[in-house]
């Protein structure tokens, strides 16, 4: 079978190498290419990867230059059985569709039909849910609504943060290509509708979503802190009106303030971090970092415990 993915970020790279190891016959390879605001850019390794095998590519295309390559792609007498995104953000439209002869199939890292949509993995850390899923899935007009091919289940735990969660995603997605490549290459394969019942959509994420409120409570913060940490840009708060990036935070036990004031830190501890109040318990944070400053633990930023974030 013959196979043209479409790529973007770690998940596309990663996929993209997944399909190498099980020596499928990747004829073009459509890269996307990371935000500006991304730390961490794979476009690059993905090039060098198609550039390693032979494999044909093109960087950042447009709709109209994507089905003129199918089409000489047809005229030249090239069959193009499936069309795979991986990790891919923009829609792969139905004029595009068309051209796969078995199947178009996408990739989305959610317990779908709920979490459809964009930045599935962060919403659900910062949801604290405990379970997820890598789908393969017939993709359709409506986002990520296909029938599903298959899919490995995925367990969060309280101490993953996006970077253990995704890991674990791609390792399960390995196992789920493992299964149903050959299935693929045979051109047979099952599907299950989803339950439209239960469906539910993800927003779209911005830097400026990451701003920790202090009434929160020490787990919501929690979990914004995981969801949000390095590659992504961090969860934030400001002292003096300068903006601190929260790398990383734990929840801290304390006894009960009758005053309590949410984003007043109550204590240092050294080389570790501070004490924060929250709307509800308190958040040790431990490495932050000033916009343009050094990644270092907070009690070597902030000595006062009459300081109040927010």
């Amino acid at each position: 079978m013959k196979y043209i993915l479409f790529i973007g970020n770690k998940v596309g790279y990663e996929a993209l190498q997944i399909m190498i190891e099980l020596n499928c016959n990747i004829i073009h390879v459509f890269i996307e290419q990371e935000h500006s605001h991304e730390y961490e850019k794979y476009y690059n390794k993905s090039i060098e990867k198609c550039e390693s095998y032979n494999i044909k590519y093109t960087l950042n295309a447009k709709s109209n230059n994507i089905v003129e390559i199918f089409r000489s792609k047809i005229a030249a007498g090239e069959q193009i059985d499936y069309i795979i995104s991986f990790g891919y953000r923009k829609i792969i439209t139905e004029q595009m569709r068309k051209f796969a002869k078995i199947a178009c199939i996408g990739t989305h890292f959610s317990p779908l039909p709920r979490y459809r949509g964009f930045a599935p993995l962060n919403w659900l850390l910062i949801n604290g849910e405990t379970q997820t899923a890598v789908n393969l899935f017939y993709l359709e007009d409506e986002v990520d609504s296909g029938d599903i091919i298959g899919r490995e289940i995925v367990a969060i735990d309280y101490n993953d943060d996006i970077n253990s969660l995704l890991n674990k995603c791609i390792l399960a997605l390995k196992n789920l290509m493992i299964r149903k490549i050959p299935e693929l290459e045979q051109g047979i394969f099952s599907s299950e509708k989803q339950d439209e019942s239960k469906a539910s959509y993800a927003c779209a994420r911005n830097p400026k979503d990451g701003i920790v409120n202090w009434l929160w409570s020490s787990r919501r913060i929690y979990n914004l802190v995981r969801a949000l940490t390095y590659p992504y840009p961090g969860a934030y708060t400001y002292l003096d009106n300068k903006k601190i990036i929260v790398w990383t935070c734990e929840e801290y036990e304390v006894p009960k303030f009758e005053g309590a004031i949410p984003g007043k830190v109550i204590k240092i501890i050294k080389d570790s971090g501070i004490v924060v109040l929250c709307g509800e318990g308190a958040i040790l944070l431990k490495d932050i970092q000033f916009e343009n400053g050094e990644r270092k633990t907070a009690d070597q930023y902030i000595s006062s415990i009459r300081i109040t974030l927010g």
